[in-house]
């Protein structure tokens, strides 16, 4: 990883299951080493000591160098906000020297040091593949428990920070895409009865109230009291695969009730996006979902939804940011302001991967 936090992570450009919908799976894991106060309370001393000890235990597994260990006071801005854009670390993250993130050469796996808890371990994926991202992180916390001792009680399970992280430590999450549900007026109803079952159902790019750009929602289990982690698991991927089910009917429901509307929805998107000069992040994130409900009723063609989910995490400020300082770009000399050339980068960017896509009439 560099000091801009750049590793070689396309986890999200490859296919996955039930990616028409689904677009990643995380799995997160809390843990805390036994003797030391939790990261809010703990001195900075103690705090590089936890530094140390997580550090040189991650240096002990096999092939070591496949792990980059990273001080979060040697990372800039940029690669702070890249990491949270990839959602590696919460925005707003402080310097402090005895903060620290780890990262696996191929980016799927992360693990964060003193920041809530004093190790998060977390895994993603593409498409429904919760079970599989919970392989790679339990892989690491059992290697690492040969070198770690961490704080757990018989009644209990894992202490962590957070009351409702306590027992499992796990959070299992995924992040979907549900436009149909949300132009059928039944978003309202999904998420009273999930939160109603437990379950932690949120905007990931919020709004006003409930809604959220680019109708892309978050579902999480609310507690790792109840149950093994393969329980808690099963049950955020039964509730996944509901969602999946109901936006999938969603959407035929829409191509034969308003079948006019639903084309004027995605032609007019692929239009502006493969046609604009400039484009603002609100706007391509709303315009890509449109394209995306598109493509799965068959009224766009050449672009994958795996293409769509990577267009999601590319076209991000931080990294289309990054892009422009490097210099390597070329901008039409009267696009002058530093917005202007991230929107019209941005644009780009969109457009070189929807070269190949069209429309498709009904008629």
């Amino acid at each position: 990883m560099t000091q801009s936090g750049q590793t070689n992570d396309a986890w999200y450009t490859e296919d996955g299951p039930e990616t028409d919908v689904v677009l990643a799976s995380r799995i997160r894991l809390a843990r805390n080493l036994a003797g030391f106060n939790f990261p809010v309370t703990i001195k900075s001393d103690d705090a590089e000591h936890v530094l140390s000890l997580v550090f040189d235990a991650f240096n002990k597994l096999d092939h070591p160098e496949r792990y980059q260990m990273v001080r979060m006071s040697g990372i800039d801005t940029t690669g702070k906000r890249i990491l949270s854009e990839r959602g590696v670390i919460e925005t707003g993250i402080g310097n402090e020297p005895w903060k620290g993130i780890i990262i696996r050469n191929d980016g799927i796996l992360s693990a964060s040091i003193n920041i809530e808890d004093h190790l998060r371990i977390a895994s993603f994926a593409p498409g429904l593949s919760l079970f599989e991202c919970a392989k790679e992180v339990y892989g690491i916390d059992t290697a690492t428990q040969d070198h770690l001792q961490f704080s757990a009680m018989a009644d209990f399970g894992y202490l962590t920070s957070g009351i409702m992280n306590v027992g499992t430590g796990m959070k299992a999450s995924t992040l979907l895409c549900i436009p149909a549900i949300c132009m059928n007026g039944l978003l309202d109803r999904v998420m009273r009865e999930y939160l109603s079952q437990g379950f932690v159902i949120k905007g990931y790019y919020g709004t006003d109230g409930n809604a959220s750009l680019g109708c892309l929602y978050q579902l999480s289990n609310g507690s790792s009291a109840t149950g093994d982690y393969e329980a808690q698991i099963g049950l955020v991927e039964q509730a996944t695969r509901k969602l999946v089910d109901l936006e999938r009917k969603s959407r035929q429901e829409l191509l034969v009730t308003n079948p006019t509307t639903v084309e004027d929805t995605a032609f007019r998107a692929i239009s502006t996006l493969k046609y604009a000069r400039f484009l603002a992040l609100p706007e391509a994130i709303d315009l890509l979902y449109r394209v995306r409900l598109g493509a799965n009723l068959g009224l766009v063609t050449g672009i994958s939804n795996h293409a769509l989910t990577a267009l999601m995490y590319r076209i991000q400020s931080a990294h289309i940011g990054f892009v422009i300082s490097g210099g390597s770009v070329i901008i039409e000399e009267d696009v002058k302001s530093d917005e202007m050339r991230m929107n019209r980068l941005r644009a780009m960017v969109v457009q070189e991967i929807l070269k190949e896509a069209d429309i498709r009439e009904r008629r």
